[in-house]
């Protein structure tokens, strides 16, 4: 992440970047070496008389799954998007729909919770308009507005006929539309050899300027809480950053729950009359065994009966131990990342349980899940407001207002048991109509309310008639 900080630098030298290449380097980086299953505790020193150099350990990969559990929770569906005009929403879904919005959406979320951050970059190739998702590891908050971040340097990285590039780009608004610059490097053993942009691509100049462009070229998500490890930065934090020795502590336990079976295998004591020598022909050294694949046994002279038994001394696994141990850990972290106690529980019956299976509405998971969803919300309408000017843009849509809502249904996580009875409670109390009532538990239209109450009224008929 921090190359990307000298890369803007040596592009823009006129830009103003943040000073924060140890916050980069020291918590980005590592948060997204943790997301891959890469965590500086990975490797241990083996043990053991002959145990030499380091073991990979086993881990339970709970960042991974603490980031898809919040994904899950924010974007656990399509969302409803409202436009002022029918022919706006239309363009707007079927560009989200060809660039694969919905199914992207979870894999960009889980990613932006893990390191802080993502944006959404949307571009015009080939007269279409396309949407590129951009980690917080190629991209630069440099400046926000009232909307939010409005100015940020991109980094893309690509080959092309057998060669490396750098792309790096530069988005700000002027005088109220928007202007990217871009510089375009070939990377050789390590270094940057500028190259003109015209010469890869073509009809792409270095500068750009969007007159009929009013808001910017990408929107940002950003976690909702603070970032306390770098004070009034643009920059967002992980969801696990705080939390990193409860992720060791985490693969620890599991490690040695894996070991657990290594360790606990079947153990016996036999008498030394029973252990043979061999001594290794290459090396003189002398080893003693027991052969437990031996099916001949001898007749040994002992003066005790006794001194021939075999005796077992297997140690019982601590699975349960194990288990509860776990439980109590994860129940740290989502304390500490701000969901239910009980949102992430291991067992032998149900394995790992995602936060998707919380039904109860007055939880810490449900307030954490409001206040990430309204900034997704924002994203999107973001999103959406700038794909609906690029359209204008390119002359599929008129020029107009542009009016974007984005709202969540509460039915991606509330238990369908939970909005009946509350349904049928706001019903009772006369604060909802029956056909509301209808049109909400089935999810259907009001045609199909109103017929569903016809067909009611009428069975109702027929039994008053018997």
């Amino acid at each position: 992440m921090s190359s990307i900080l000298a890369g803007a630098a040596m592009a823009f030298p006129e830009a103003r970047l943040p000073c924060e290449e140890e916050f980069f380097r020291n918590v980005i980086d590592r948060c997204a070496e943790i997301y891959r299953g890469e965590p500086p505790w990975a490797y241990t020193r083996r043990s053991g008389l002959y145990g030499k150099g380091e073991r990979r350990i086993s881990q339970l990969g709970c960042a991974k799954v603490l980031c898809d559990s919040l994904a899950s929770l924010t974007f656990s569906g399509q969302a409803d998007i409202h436009c002022g005009d029918r022919e706006q929403r239309e363009f707007a879904l079927r560009i989200l729909q060809e660039n694969s919005f919905w199914e992207m959406a979870p894999a960009f979320f889980s990613r932006a919770y893990a390191l802080g951050g993502g944006a959404l970059k949307i571009y015009i190739e080939g007269g279409k308009v396309c949407i590129d998702y951009v980690s917080a590891e190629q991209f630069i908050p440099t400046g926000n507005g009232r909307g939010g971040i409005c100015e940020g340097i991109f980094e893309s990285s690509f080959l092309r006929s057998g060669r490396r590039y750098s792309l790096f780009e530069k988005h700000s608004m002027e005088k109220g539309h928007v202007v990217i610059d871009r510089r375009l490097y070939e990377k050789r053993n390590g270094a940057y050899s500028p190259v003109l942009v015209e010469e890869v691509f073509e009809g792409l100049g270095e500068h750009s300027e969007l007159s009929q462009m009013d808001v910017p070229m990408f929107a940002y998500f950003r976690p909702s809480g603070d970032n306390n490890m770098a004070d009034g930065s643009l920059l967002g934090l992980g969801c696990f950053a705080n939390c990193t020795d409860t992720l060791k502590a985490l693969d620890i336990a599991f490690d040695s729950f894996s070991r657990e079976f290594i360790l606990g295998r079947k153990r016996i004591i036999v008498p030394s009359s029973c252990i043979r020598t061999v001594v290794d022909p290459d090396t003189g050294r002398i080893s003693r065994y027991f052969d437990a694949d031996d099916e001949v046994y001898q007749a040994l002279k002992c003066d005790e009966e006794q001194d021939l038994k075999i005796t077992d001394n297997t140690c019982e696994l601590r699975v349960s131990e194990h288990v509860d141990a776990i439980n109590a850990l994860l129940d740290i972290l989502c304390f500490q990342s701000g969901l239910s106690s009980g949102t992430l529980s291991f067992n032998s019956s149900a394995g790992v349980r995602t936060a998707a299976e919380i039904k109860s509405m007055e939880t810490r998971t449900e307030i954490t899940m409001q206040a990430n969803r309204c900034l997704a919300a924002e994203l999107i309408e973001n999103t959406v407001r700038c794909i609906i000017r690029c359209g204008q843009m390119c002359g599929e849509l008129p020029r107009g207002e542009v009016n974007v809502r984005v709202e969540f249904s509460d039915r991606q996580t509330v238990d369908k048991s939970e909005i009946i009875d509350r349904t049928v409670k706001l019903t009772e109390a006369g604060l909802m109509s029956r056909i509301s009532a209808v049109m909400t538990v089935l999810d259907c239209s009001e045609a199909d309310a109103l017929a569903e109450l016809d067909k009611i009224r009428k069975e109702k008929e027929d039994k008053i008639y018997e």
